[in-house]
């Protein structure tokens, strides 16, 4: 006669997660146009895009940028308000075909 034995665990763990955001706490203007600018992740959230998509302007030169203290990147509201303003309008000059 065999005995077999059962062995339940539980296992039972606590996470916290603590979220910061950097709060620029003075006004920044852009040194090219003298427009507000405000921080990657706030730009973000303001024109429901992706920060990376932000950099990549930032890497083709399309939008104007600071780095300020603390590593926080810094945008120019009016050049990337442009740069997606651009990306948005309809193509001139192509017609739609009718079949």
């Amino acid at each position: 006669m065999e005995i077999k034995r059962k062995l339940e665990m539980s296992v039972a763990t606590d996470r916290q997660y603590i979220i910061r955001q950097s709060r620029v706490k003075e006004d920044v203007s852009c040194s090219q146009c003298g427009e507000d600018m405000l921080s990657a992740e706030q730009t973000a959230v303001l024109f429901s895009i992706k920060q990376r998509e932000i950099f990549q302007f930032i890497e083709g030169k399309t939008v104007h940028f600071a780095e300020i203290e603390g590593g926080v990147v810094m945008i120019c509201l009016s050049s990337l308000a442009k740069v997606l303003e651009k990306r948005t309008l309809p193509r001139q000059g192509k017609k739609a075909s009718v079949l």
